[in-house]
């Protein structure tokens, strides 16, 4: 028997810059409780890397929004890091979420924005546990 979670991730980029909009994107990671997770972020806006401002956002079930991490492309360094969360702005415009030791209680909507060009909106999240299953099982 194993347990698995499963982390919705969306990314919201949907505001507009320079009159194109943004992608916008909705990915479903599983993973094992007690993996590290990466949950992938990368701009696709025009501006000058040097001014991209990464922000992560989390929502827990029946929660309300609440900022995990920030970063600033000048700085290539995340301006807050813990044990459990961690993020790098990178040189190719992405911003990946590490999540460390990923347990049932990290189930949540996770959001990329970047600064001033982004609208959330909530997308559904699970926890699960599973056990090994045939096909017909199933």
């Amino acid at each position: 028997v194993y347990s698995c979670i499963s982390c919705c991730l969306t990314q919201f980029l949907v505001g507009l810059v320079g009159g194109d909009p943004q992608m916008q994107f909705f990915s479903e990671v599983l993973a094992t409780v007690g993996q590290q997770v990466v949950l992938p972020c990368q701009s696709t806006t025009e501006d000058d890397d040097s001014s991209l401002n990464f922000f992560w956002y989390r929502q827990l079930p029946g929660e309300t929004l609440e900022i995990l991490l920030e970063a600033y492309r000048a700085s290539g360094n995340d301006k807050f890091r813990n044990n459990k969360f961690s993020m790098v702005v990178h040189k190719n415009r992405t911003a990946p979420l590490k999540i460390a030791t990923v347990s049932f209680q990290d189930t949540a909507l996770y959001y990329c924005v970047l600064k001033d060009h982004a609208e959330l909106s909530p997308i559904s999240a699970r926890a699960k546990s599973a056990s090994p299953r045939t096909a017909r099982e199933e």
